[in-house]
């Protein structure tokens, strides 16, 4: 009740009330005066008890007074529900309130139809103009802050466009410096690999190793600036969210490692069924290929992968545990693994760029999601995603 009071519509609406009581009280003779319906003949004489002119006007009005109620209720509750991000929020009661005993006065023109209540209905009049000129006085004022809001919106709406075309600007770009870059590094490999194949057996061992390496550095390089383009193309996206099969995405995942999953005699290890999660088909079968490749591949030597996946859902909110049994993760490098660039290994240890875990999470948020992990150095990872149920 005290939250309650300190609402200024529900401080408005007792002091009305209240004000209304006392005055019955204080006053009960001008009350009566008003409720008299002796003094004059009603509407429906004026008529000549005519009934279907009469079923026409309080139909009408019966109808243009459910209407101004609605309109009123719903201008009230708009403000209460959004009062914080409305502006001139009072401005929309003050119309609510006009509108309202604009359709007091239509309630009052069915009454004397049969009751001759003029005085009565002669008051509400009266309200409905003290509420009509208030609103009208207190509009004009308004009218420079509301030109200068629309400007403001105006400007927003130009700052926007040239936003957009700034950042069609430099996609274009980036892939344009991408091709550029990745053009020597395909004929630094592709040059590495003629001279070992063509001239490998008349080189010497470490001449040999200078081109493997050479050959590898180039790969990790191309790899590398595609993630970066992927990883900048996911930071500007609207992805388009739907209800999405867990199970299809991650057939999908598991396809894209075969090789992987082959190489290292992998077991993955699905406990079924995975329910529906709304996502982008596109960004989960990321997530999951990152994740599940991770698991993979960062084992202890001569321990053979086991990945198990499973799934939860709770209040709405579904999650899915993709479990290893790798080396594990210190929980000194809980924040430090979700940086681009970030490297817990060398890359003769486990192969990667850095950008795979910065790629999951910028492409969980991006679905309105979640990434996280728990981990015991040694004993493995247990990464989990948070996505609203489908």
């Amino acid at each position: 009740m005290t939250s309650a009071f300190r609402k200024p519509l529900f401080r408005y609406s007792i002091l009305i009330i209240g004000a209304a009581g006392l005055a019955a009280v204080l006053f009960p003779g001008a009350l009566r005066s008003l409720m008299r319906a002796d003094q004059f003949m009603p509407h429906a004489s004026c008529y000549l008890r005519n009934p279907k002119i009469i079923m026409l006007h309080v139909s009408s009005d019966l109808l243009i007074g459910f209407a101004y109620l609605s309109i009123s209720t719903t201008l009230a509750y708009l403000v209460y529900k959004a009062r914080e991000h409305i502006p001139f929020h009072w401005m929309f009661l003050a119309f609510g309130l006009f509108i309202i005993t604009c359709g007091f006065t239509h309630f009052m023109e069915v009454w004397t139809v049969w009751q001759a209540v003029y005085w009565l209905a002669g008051a509400v009049k009266a309200i409905c103009a003290v509420a009509s000129v208030a609103t009208a006085i207190a509009l004009y004022p308004l009218l420079p802050k509301v030109f200068a809001l629309v400007a403001g919106v105006q400007l927003s709406e130009e700052r926007r466009l040239k936003l957009e075309n700034a950042n069609s600007e430099l996609e274009g770009f980036a892939y344009s410096v991408a091709h550029d870059l990745r053009a020597p590094l395909r004929a630094m490999k592709g040059t590495a690999t003629v001279l070992m194949e063509d001239h490998g057996p008349a080189l010497d061992p470490e001449a040999q190793q200078h081109l493997a390496r050479i050959a590898d550095a180039s790969q990790r390089m191309d790899r590398l600036i595609c993630e970066l383009l992927e990883y900048s193309r996911i930071s500007r996206i609207v992805p388009e969210l739907r209800s999405v099969d867990l199970e299809s995405v991650l057939a999908e995942a598991q396809h894209a490692l075969c090789a992987d999953i082959e190489k290292n005699r992998a077991e993955i290890i699905i406990e079924r069924p995975l329910p529906p999660a709304i996502a982008n088909q596109t960004l989960l079968t990321q997530v999951l290929t990152n994740l599940v490749g991770n698991a993979v591949k960062f084992v202890a030597p001569g321990v053979q992968p086991r990945v198990r996946v499973f799934a939860s859902k709770s209040d709405g909110v579904l999650r899915l545990s993709i479990e290893d049994n790798g080396i594990g993760i210190a929980s000194a490098h809980r924040t430090k693994i979700f940086g681009l660039f970030q490297r817990l290994h060398s890359a003769a240890e486990y192969p990667g760029t850095g950008v795979g875990l910065a790629l999951a999470e910028k492409a969980m948020s991006r679905m309105n999601g979640r990434l996280g992990f728990d981990s015991t150095p040694g004993q493995g990872s247990c990464f989990w995603i948070e996505l609203p149920a489908g």
